[in-house]
């Protein structure tokens, strides 16, 4: 699967609105049908209703119904839940379907005009043939009409209208092109919404209709799928006390479902989506307690599902999006008015989300570059591509393409699933595991800076220097871990400065960068430094070589690739030093001399030139015995 695989859907994550269809709207060369759609979609405030529009030619063809299964004795699902099933209801299958007439009551055509609007009308139904998608019609019209009753012939040519279109009287809807477009609209809607909410009752009456056919042997993913699809109609229908009731209801029987390796990424997918409504919905329901509670027992229930041992980097890029998840809620919901505290903020998921992409590279870094029992190391990939799922995508979610649709326990043809499980190994190398954590830790910095957290700021910029580092970025490296020292330095943190000052020379020598390299040793050498003594005689050695114009020995540790292009940056910088003096200012810094001023007398005369001893000490015996 490609890495985009743990990012949510878009689909999941929106709000989801009832979407209503237009027709016979032409937006591009009509002034009058511009003027009316830009009505519906344009400046849209918070107090309209919540209603998706989309403008679609009379013609159009909507996703064709299925025949309804009228017994599921020797049905056996392939999966839980669609890939396309959500958009196709947020933006594919409307609830309503408008359609859009210039018709005036006393039209001198109206006989041919009425026929011609039952022949698009019959078009609409036509191409929604077997769906409960409701059917409206509006005619424009020049005029302002008369209030209800006064307009003898515009009730009749209306009920004539209604007879000859098939529509009842509240599915036939008058639009005076007037000054007062804006305000008739906003009626209009609200007639459109009632329509919608009929339409997704009705859908969730015909998916709880299944239930009396199903049996929990053989049909438990169908207990879920369609516990989620009521939830998620109830949604569409705005209804969210009772989405939250279906959704918690999903989310105990995906739970509830037999559990083996070959389906357990299927379960856990299906269960972070699940999981993504429930707080979702507590957050917007200000109960942030819940979502707290809700999202905790997920991870309890979910830490341990590790699948496949081959792939269990999988399972940490996995548990990491849902901490990120929850902590974009989180974020979202104190934007919208919720309130934060130091001890329960975003930035405590953000940081585990990025603890978890730590763990998927070490386990990527294991699983993916040495071969293991089962499967022979390979540097090509697999021909033909067992990912390859010909640019149909995947059925369901959470399936693997190579055996979609299958629910046994073992995988039905060994060979394929070595090879898949190769494939995903190959693709994980190219992931840029530094790239994702530090994005996590930036985004953890932010929020504790927000919340005044310092020591974690400081802790999780140490983290984000060492990704750096890791990732060969040196500059930006130094640039943060040089930060951060001086809290550590000012709170006498001396173990954790030590481990800084260390990757940090590090960094100075890859970059072959001087005057950072000879303060980082000297303060190594300093009475801060907890380093043995072995350890700062080899760098006692090392300073003694850059004073003198030569190269230093390589830092432990240091990537041998990088050693070598830093060998040739000091090469360089020696050629060109010559007798070049470096200044440091060493009162940022604590380095292995201890500098101390004494006058000495206690006064002195105006005339008389002021006498100061000058005090140095060293930390550090060593420098002297190499002069």
């Amino acid at each position: 699967m490609a890495g985009s695989q743990w990012e949510l859907p878009p689909e999941l994550c929106c709000r989801p609105m009832a979407f209503v269809a237009l027709t016979g709207l032409d937006v591009v060369y009509n002034a009058v049908h511009r003027a009316i759609w830009d009505a519906f979609c344009a400046n849209r405030r918070a107090d309209r209703v919540p209603i998706s529009f989309k403008v679609l030619p009379g013609d159009h063809e909507y996703p064709k119904c299925r025949t309804k299964r009228t017994s599921y004795e020797w049905y056996i699902p392939k999966g839980i839940l669609k890939t396309g099933w959500m958009n196709k209801h947020l933006n594919l299958v409307p609830a309503l379907v408008v359609l859009f007439y210039e018709l005036d009551w006393d039209d001198p055509q109206w006989k041919e005009k009425q026929s011609e609007c039952a022949t698009k009308v019959e078009i609409v139904r036509t191409s929604l043939q077997g769906r409960n998608t409701k059917v409206a019609v509006v005619l424009i019209q020049k005029k302002t009409p008369l209030p209800p009753g006064e307009d003898l012939v515009a009730s009749e040519r209306a009920q004539a209208l209604c007879h000859a279109c098939d529509l009842s009287g509240k599915s036939l809807f008058v639009l005076p092109h007037t000054d007062h477009l804006v305000g008739y609209i906003i009626r209009l809607e609200n007639a459109f919404y009632e329509h919608a909410q009929t339409y997704y009752y009705t859908e969730i009456r015909r998916v709880k209709s299944h239930k009396e056919f199903l049996n929990k042997t053989t049909h438990q993913l169908l207990f879920v799928r369609h516990q989620f699809k009521i939830a998620f109609f109830s949604e569409l229908k705005q209804d969210t006390q009772n989405a939250l009731k279906y959704y918690r209801t999903a989310y105990s029987l995906v739970h509830e479902l037999r559990s083996h390796e070959t389906n357990m990424l299927e379960i856990k997918t299906m269960a972070g989506f699940i999981n993504y409504k429930i707080c979702r919905l507590c957050f917007q329901h200000n109960t942030p307690l819940d979502a707290i509670a809700q999202f905790r027992k997920h991870i309890d229930l979910c830490k341990k599902k590790i699948g496949s041992a081959e792939l269990a980097f999988e399972h940490s890029a996995w548990m990491s999006k849902q901490f990120q998840s929850f902590g974009e809620l989180f974020d979202e919901a104190i934007k919208l008015g919720l309130t934060a505290i130091q001890t329960q903020n975003p930035g405590f998921y953000y940081q585990q989300a990025a603890c978890y992409s730590q763990d998927r590279k070490q386990l990527a870094q294991q699983l993916c570059q040495v071969s293991n029992d089962h499967i022979a190391y390979q540097t090509h990939y697999p021909s033909p591509d067992p990912l390859d799922t010909q640019s149909a995508g995947l059925d369901f979610y959470g399936q693997r393409p190579w055996r979609q649709g299958q629910q046994s326990i073992d995988p039905p043809d060994a060979e394929k699933e070595k090879t898949g499980i190769l494939a995903l190994q190959i693709k994980e190398r190219d992931v840029p595991h530094s790239e994702l954590i530090i994005a996590l830790l930036s985004n953890a910095v932010a929020q504790f800076k927000k919340y005044k957290c310092p020591r974690m700021k400081s802790h999780l910029m140490v983290q984000m220097g060492e990704e750096y580092y890791h990732a060969k970025d040196y500059t930006k490296a130094l640039k943060l871990l040089d930060y951060v020292m001086c809290d550590y330095r000012t709170e006498r943190w001396w173990g954790l400065l030590t481990a800084i000052l260390t990757t940090a020379l590090r960094c100075a020598y890859l970059m072959a960068s001087i005057k950072d390299y000879v303060i980082y040793c000297m303060e190594l050498l300093g009475r801060a430094s907890t380093l043995k003594e072995e350890q700062k005689s080899r760098i006692e050695r090392n300073l003694i070589k850059v004073l003198t114009n030569e190269v230093p020995d390589a830092e432990p540790e240091c990537d041998p690739s990088s050693v070598t292009a830093a060998r040739s940056l000091w090469n360089d910088r020696m050629a060109l030093a010559g007798s070049n003096e470096l200044t440091i200012e060493v009162q940022d810094y604590i380095p292995f001399i201890q500098c101390k001023a004494k006058f000495q007398s206690p006064s002195f005369h105006v005339d008389q030139p002021v006498q100061l001893q000058v005090f140095l000490r060293a930390d550090y015996w060593f420098v002297f015995t190499s002069f």
